[in-house]
């Protein structure tokens, strides 16, 4: 199933190509937000990426950029402004492919299922799925369980692997003791939580976490990055 995120201020854009790309196989989503987008980028894989690219620069560093940090997923970037030194910007900064708006419709979804495919080859090819998830400096690579924060490479556990990527996967909540342990355990919750604080203080101390907060009596509240 291919998941596709649409990034544009413009309401009418998304929705255009939003209705006219989503078939069976290919869900399509959109947000008129950057920091929406981020979120949903850090949560969820996906296989293709169309936005403005008038909305890529953000937090001293572009979007497109923050994008193929976290991700080697295609970007198709779409502009009504841009130059010829803008086109080349934006590919020289990680996106695949340039439209020009207003853009010819059946051409927009010729390029963006061109570029699913591509992709969907090249992880057949390489053998493994590209999905990385990243939450701030901490990055994970679900295709190899391997984890990251900064440069340095990090050795979990199975149980601590799999808590971390349950708490980045439900980020900005509160997680409850009886949710985390039939979540990562699979076993009927029986209201001891030893187990949970044993593997949450280990994974506290490995990835240096300051974004897992202890929520007395209840469980964790996990905050987005931009929250510490």
């Amino acid at each position: 199933m291919n998941h596709v995120l649409i990034i544009d201020k413009d309401l009418l854009t998304c929705k255009e190509i939003k209705y006219s790309l989503q078939d069976d196989i290919t869900d399509v989503y959109y947000t008129q937000s950057v920091k929406e987008a981020i979120h949903m980028l850090q949560k969820e894989s996906y296989s293709l990426v169309i936005m403005d690219a008038c909305l890529s620069q953000y937090g001293g560093a572009t979007l497109i950029q923050q994008i193929r940090q976290m991700n080697p997923l295609p970007i198709l970037a779409l502009s009504e402004t841009a130059s010829t030194a803008d086109k080349v910007a934006a590919l020289k900064c990680g996106a695949d492919d340039f439209l020009n708006k207003p853009y010819d419709l059946e051409e927009c979804l010729a390029r963006a299922q061109a570029l699913m495919r591509r992709y969907t080859q090249l992880n057949h090819i390489s053998g493994r799925n590209y999905a990385l998830v990243s939450h701030g400096n901490l990055m994970l690579d679900t295709a190899r369980r391997q984890v990251t924060v900064g440069n340095e490479k990090i050795i979990l556990t199975k149980k601590e692997y799999d808590l971390l990527l349950y708490f980045i996967k439900n980020s900005n909540r509160v997680l409850t003791f009886e949710q985390i342990y039939n979540a990562v355990w699979h076993e009927e919750y029986l209201m001891d939580n030893s187990t949970i604080f044993y593997h949450v203080g280990n994974l506290r101390k490995k990835i240096k976490a300051d974004w897992i907060e202890s929520q007395y009596g209840v469980g964790y509240y996990i905050h987005n990055p931009s929250e510490v």
